[in-house]
C-alpha cells in the first residue's frame, strides 16, 4: 500500500499508480473539489475503477473530517482551514454542508449488479473498506417472501409486494424496523448475496431493510438505471441532495436516460385494464351479497368507494375509444406526432396534468387490492396492464418537467402510434381477436438525454462524473448529454506498442474488397472473401477470438452459408467455432464451452454481435480473447420509426442550435460507439496483449477512423493487400508471445473451470506449445522445405533452434503462400483448400538437449506455479513476470533488486521464499549481488 498527495488530497492507492492513474485521479478530484461535472475516458486495464475509488473516497475522508472541525471549532483556525481547502468546502457559501447537516455520500452507479460486485472487490483491496457501505437491489434480488418470488412478471410482483407491505403480512418487511440495524450493518463490505442471505438469517427483508440503511453510508452503489429513472427515484426514496454522482461504465447513458423517460401503451393494455375493473367490481358484488349471510368473513381493506370504481371504468372505456378512434396514414399505417398530442389523447378521456396525481394514486390503491386478493388466481396480465397504464400516466406527468411547463413535453418528447403486434396470443379468442385488429400502440419517446440528466441535476447534487473506457467521441457525448461539463480526459493506454496489433484491412485473400453493410450480407464473392480472410487468421491466432457482426441476420446470413461449404469446416480444423445465441438465458454454457476448447484444445472462435451481452460485461482477458476481429459498422435499422424520429427530431433541434448533432452524425455515432465498446473486450490490463483487426474498407476513411477510441488511433495500420497484414499479424503473434509474460489460463474465470484449468505457459517454449501459439503450423509447413538442408550444417547443432532459423524464410514466403493459395479458391464456388500442404518434419533431436530441455520446462513450470500461489493478486504477478524477463534479458542486478523492493514494500515469509527461490531459478546466471540480496533478506525469517 502506497499513500501520496493528488490536489492537495492524500490518496492510499494499493500498489504505486501509473501516470495514467495519476492524471485520472487529479481530473476525479478536480471535480470533487470544485462541484464540476466531468466526462473521463480511461481505456480498460488501465484501473480506472481502483483509481475513481480510491480518490473519491480519500476526498470524502477529508470532507468528513473537515465537518467534523468545523463542528468542533466554530472559529477558524489553521487545522481547519487546511483541510477545508484540500476538501474543497469553501468552493460555496451557500451549500448545505457549510449548514452542517450531513457529510455527502458517494453514490456509485454501473450498469449491472454484477459490475458492481466487481467494483466491490477492488474496494476491499484498498485502505477505504473500512467505510460504510451500502447497495440497492430490486425485488426481483432481494425479495425473500415465497409467495411473491414465484410471480413472473415484475409488475405483479411489485403489486403483490406493496399489497402485503400496505396490510403488513410480510412477516420479513414487519421485522425490518426492529432487525435491520442488527442484520444489514457489518463491518465488512456486504453485497447482494450477503445481503439475501443475512435476510434470512434474521428473519428480515433485504429489499426494505437495505432502504432503510441507504441515508447513513458513506458510499451507495446502485445501477444507474435506478439513478436516472425518475419514477424509480420516487419509489425508493432515493434523495441525492449534495451527493455525490458517479456513473461508471457509461457509454450506454445516453440510451438509458432516454429510455427512462419514454413508455408505451397499446389497446390490448387498456381493454385488460377494463377486465381488470370489472372483476373488482363482481368482487365487491359478492362481498356486498356475504355481508347479510350467515357465515362471517373478513372484507379486505380499500381505499376506494363503489361509484369510485364505476368512474374508473367509464373513464377505460372512454380511452379505449379513444385510442381505438385515432387515424393514421393510409400509406404507412402509423402517425408521428408532437409530444403534447398524448395530452389531447387523454384529454377526451377528462384526464388532464390537473387530476392526473390523483388518478395515479387511486390506480395504485386499486392495483394493491387487486394484488391482495388474487395471489392463486390467473389475472398476472390484468393486474400488469393497471401497472403499466400508471406508469404511463407517470412518465407523462413527468415530461412537463420540474417546472410543470407542457413546453418541455413538445421540446424533448415526440408521439409516435401504430397498428398494435399481437404479442398476447389472442388466436384462441375469437372475440378478443376481432377487436385487437383495430388497435393501436401510443409510443411517447423522449429524444433528449439531456432531459433526464437535467433533472438529475436540478436534485442539487454536488457534481456528476461520467466514466467509461469507451466514451469517445468525447465532444459528441457531451453534447448528448446535455448538461455542463467543465472537466474532461481522454486517458492514454498503460500498454506499450508491442502489446497491441491494430489492423484495417481492405481487401480479402482472394483481393475482394471487404465492406461487410446490408446489401453484402447476400453477396457471395463477399461471403467467401471474408470466410477465408477468417480461416488465414484462425491458423494464426492463439487461444480465443472474437468476431463481431453488424447484425444476428448478417450473422445468421454467414453461418448458413459458409455451413453449406468448405469454409464452416475449415474453420473448426484450427478452431473451435462457437455463436452468440439470442437467447440470453443459455449463453452461460456456451461461454463455458468457449473457454474450454480455448483451454484443453486448439483455441476457439466465437461469431458474437455488436450490443449483445459478449460486448460487454464478460471477462475476456488473456488467452480468452488474443484477437478481435471487427466486420462492418453496426448502424441503428434506418427505417425504424423510432429511428427515423430522432434523426428528425435532431435535425430540428440543430437548427435553432448549430452546435447540436444533426441526425446523420447522430446515426453514425451509434455505430461507432458499439465498435469502441467491442473492440475493447481484448485489452484487459497491463500485462494483456493481443490484435485488433478491421475487416472493412471504410475504417481507412479519416471520418470513421478519427472516431474510435483516441488510445487507438496511434497504433492503427491500413492495408491494401491482406497479405501484408497477415504477415504482420504472424510477426506480432510471435514476438509477442515470446516477449510478455506467461500467465496462468482462466486464473479468475467469471464461469467455473475445471481443476486441470490452471495450465502454466512455458517462459522458454513459447514457440513449441501448439495450442498457445499457432503461429507453429505456418512454420513447420516451410520447415520441411528446408530440413534437409539445415540439417547437414552445424548451425543446427548451435543454440539457435530451427523454427528460428528459418524465421527470415516464413517472413519472406508467407505473402507468396497465401496469394497461391487462394488462386484454386476463386474459380470454384466455396471449395477451400488447405492453406500449405503440411510435411512432417524428419528432425533427428539431440537427446541430451532434448532431456535438458524436459528438466528446464519443469523447473520453470514448478516455480511460476508457486509463484502464482504466493501472489494472488494478477497485476502484482503479472509485474514480477516482467521484472524477472526484464532481468534475464538486461542483466542489471541493481535495477531488479530496486524494483523488487519497489513491487513487495511489505515482505511477508512467502514472498521472501518466493524471491530465494529465484536464487536457484537463475542458477548458473545468478548474480553474486543478487546472492548477497537474499542473505539479507533471510534475517527476516
Amino acid at each position: 500500500m502506497t499513500s501520496f498527495e493528488c490536489n492537495g488530497v492524500l490518496v492510499d492507492f494499493p500498489y504505486e499508480p501509473y501516470d495514467v492513474q495519476k492524471r485520472y485521479m487529479e481530473k476525479v478530484l478536480e471535480c470533487l473539489q470544485n462541484g464540476n461535472n466531468g466526462v473521463l475516458e480511461s481505456p480498460t486495464g488501465t484501473g480506472k475503477t481502483l483509481s475513481l475509488l480510491c480518490s473519491s473516497l480519500a476526498w470524502l475522508m477529508t470532507k468528513k473530517a473537515a465537518i467534523q472541525a468545523n463542528r468542533m471549532c466554530p472559529t477558524e483556525n489553521d487545522i481547519s482551514v487546511l483541510v477545508n481547502t484540500a476538501a474543497g468546502v469553501n468552493r460555496n457559501p451557500n451549500s448545505a454542508w457549510n449548514g452542517v447537516i450531513r457529510p455527502p455520500r458517494i453514490i456509485y452507479g454501473s450498469r449491472t449488479h454484477t459490475q458492481l460486485n466487481q467494483v466491490m472487490k477492488e474496494l476491499r483491496r484498498t485502505n477505504y473498506r473500512h467505510m460504510k457501505v451500502g447497495i440497492i437491489g430490486s425485488r426481483d434480488q432481494l425479495c425473500i417472501n415465497p409467495e411473491v418470488m414465484k410471480e413472473t412478471n415484475s409488475s405483479v410482483k411489485i403489486a403483490l409486494c406493496r399489497a402485503k407491505v400496505s396490510a403488513r403480512t410480510c412477516q420479513f418487511y414487519n421485522n425490518v424496523e426492529l432487525k435491520s440495524k442488527e442484520a444489514f450493518i457489518d463491518d465488512g463490505i456486504i453485497d447482494i448475496e450477503d445481503l439475501v442471505k443475512k435476510g434470512k438469517k434474521f428473519n428480515c427483508c433485504p429489499y426494505y431493510g437495505s432502504r432503510e440503511l441507504q441515508k447513513d453510508v458513506d458510499i451507495l452503489f446502485t445501477p444507474y438505471n435506478y439513478i436516472i429513472d425518475p419514477r424509480t427515484r420516487k419509489a425508493l426514496e432515493i434523495q441525492f441532495s449534495e451527493d455525490v454522482i458517479i456513473l461508471d461504465e457509461g457509454h450506454n447513458i445516453e440510451k438509458m436516460c432516454e429510455e427512462s423517460c419514454s413508455v408505451e401503451i397499446s389497446s390490448t393494455d387498456v381493454a385488460f385494464c377494463i377486465d381488470a375493473v370489472t372483476d373488482i367490481m363482481k368482487t365487491l358484488y359478492d362481498e356486498k351479497n356475504t355481508e347479510f349471510s350467515k357465515e362471517p368473513i373478513q372484507l379486505r381493506p380499500r381505499e376506494f368507494s363503489d361509484d369510485d370504481i364505476c368512474v374508473l371504468k367509464a373513464l377505460f372505456l372512454e380511452i379505449e375509444k379513444v385510442i381505438d378512434g385515432i387515424e393514421l396514414t393510409n400509406s404507412t399505417n402509423d402517425k408521428k406526432m408532437e409530444g403534447s398530442y398524448v395530452f389531447k389523447l387523454l384529454q377526451g378521456a377528462e384526464v388532464t396534468p390537473a387530476n392526473m396525481s390523483k388518478f395515479i394514486s387511486f390506480l395504485n390503491a386499486v392495483i394493491i387490492y387487486m394484488s391482495s386478493s388474487n395471489n392463486n388466481q390467473p389475472h398476472q396480465s390484468k393486474e400488469a396492464s393497471l401497472y403499466k397504464f400508471q406508469q404511463f400516466l407517470e412518465c407523462i406527468l413527468q415530461s412537463l418537467g420540474s417546472n410543470g411547463d407542457p413546453k418541455n413535453t413538445d421540446k424533448y418528447f415526440r408521439t409516435y402510434i401504430e397498428l398494435e403486434q399481437n404479442k398476447y396470443k389472442l388466436k384462441n379468442d375469437s372475440k378478443k381477436l376481432k377487436e385487437f385488429k383495430k388497435g393501436k400502440t401510443v409510443h411517447f419517446w423522449c429524444f433528449s438525454p439531456g432531459f433526464g440528466m437535467r433533472d438529475l441535476l436540478e436534485r442539487n447534487v454536488h457534481c456528476i462524473i461520467l466514466t467509461s473506457g469507451t466514451l469517445s467521441p468525447l465532444a459528441a457525448t457531451i453534447t448528448e448529454i446535455g448538461i455542463p461539463v467543465k472537466v474532461q480526459l481522454q486517458n492514454a493506454h498503460v500498454i506499450k506498442n508491442d502489446q497491441v496489433c491494430v489492423s484495417v484491412i481492405k481487401n480479402g485473400p482472394n483481393n475482394k474488397p471487404l465492406v461487410c453493410n446490408y446489401s453484402s450480407r447476400n453477396n457471395s464473392d463477399f461471403l467467401i472473401s471474408l470466410g477465408q480472410t477468417l480461416v488465414n487468421f484462425s491458423r494464426i491466432i492463439p487461444g480465443g477470438t472474437l468476431v463481431f457482426f453488424p447484425s444476428y441476420p448478417f450473422l445468421d446470413s454467414c453461418v448458413n452459408y459458409w455451413q453449406g461449404c468448405n469454409i464452416w469446416a475449415s474453420i473448426t480444423k484450427n478452431k473451435s467455432l462457437f455463436v452468440e445465441p439470442k437467447n440470453k438465458d443459455v449463453l452461460n454454457s456456451v461461454i463455458e464451452e468457449y473457454y474450454k476448447a480455448i483451454q484443453e484444445n486448439k483455441g476457439a472462435m466465437l461469431l458474437a454481435v455488436y450490443r449483445g451481452k459478449v460486448s460487454e460485461g464478460l471477462d475476456f482477458s488473456d488467452w480468452k480473447a488474443r484477437a478481435v476481429i471487427i466486420l462492418g459498422l453496426p448502424y441503428p435499422p434506418y427505417l425504424d420509426p423510432r429511428v427515423v424520429m430522432k434523426r428528425d427530431y435532431l435535425n430540428d433541434i440543430q437548427k435553432e442550435n448549430p452546435q447540436g448533432l444533426t441526425g446523420q452524425e447522430w446515426y453514425k455515432l451509434e455505430a461507432i460507439k458499439a465498435v469502441n465498446q467491442a473492440m475493447g473486450r481484448v485489452i484487459r490490463h497491463i500485462g494483456d496483449w493481443g490484435s485488433i483487426i478491421f475487416c472493412d474498407e471504410r475504417y481507412a476513411n479519416n471520418n470513421i477512423k478519427l472516431q474510435l477510441s483516441a488510445w487507438l488511433q496511434p497504433h492503427i495500420k491500413i492495408y491494401d493487400q491482406f497479405s501484408l497484414a497477415f504477415r504482420d499479424n504472424v510477426k506480432f503473434f510471435k514476438n509477442a508471445g515470446a516477449i510478455m509474460p506467461s500467465v496462468v489460463l482462466f486464473s479468475n474465470a467469471s464461469f467455473q473451470e475445471p481443476a486441470q484449468s490452471t495450465v502454466l505457459r512455458s517462459l522458454e517454449s513459447a514457440k513449441r506449445k501448439v495450442m498457445e501459439d499457432d503461429t507453429l503450423k505456418l512454420y513447420e509447413s516451410h520447415c520441411s522445405k528446408l530440413a534437409d538442408s539445415l540439417e547437414k550444417k552445424e548451425e543446427c547443432s548451435s543454440s539457435k533452434s530451427i523454427l528460428a532459423s528459418v524465421d527470415d524464410y516464413v517472413e519472406n514466403k508467407i505473402v507468396n503462400t497465401i496469394v497461391e493459395s487462394q488462386s484454386s479458391i476463386t474459380n470454384v464456388s466455396c471449395d477451400l483448400k488447405p492453406l500449405v500442404k503440411k510435411r512432417k518434419l524428419k528432425i533427428i533431436p539431440n537427446e541430451i538437449e532434448e532431456t535438458n530441455t524436459v528438466v528446464a520446462k519443469n523447473k520453470t513450470i514448478n516455480f511460476m506455479t508457486k509463484v502464482r500461489s504466493v501472489l494472488k493478486d494478477k497485476e502484482i504477478y503479472s509485474n514480477f513476470v516482467c521484472l524477472v524477463k526484464k532481468y534475464m534479458i538486461e542483466r542489471n542486478c541493481k535495477n531488479f533488486i530496486e524494483s523488487l523492493d519497489k513491487l513487495f514494500p511489505n515482505k511477508t515469509p512467502n514472498i521472501i521464499g518466493v524471491i530465494l527461490d529465484l536464487n536457484d531459478f537463475f542458477g548458473k546466471e545468478t548474480n553474486s549481488e543478487f546472492s548477497s540480496y537474499c542473505i539479507k533478506l533471510t534475517k527476516h525469517l
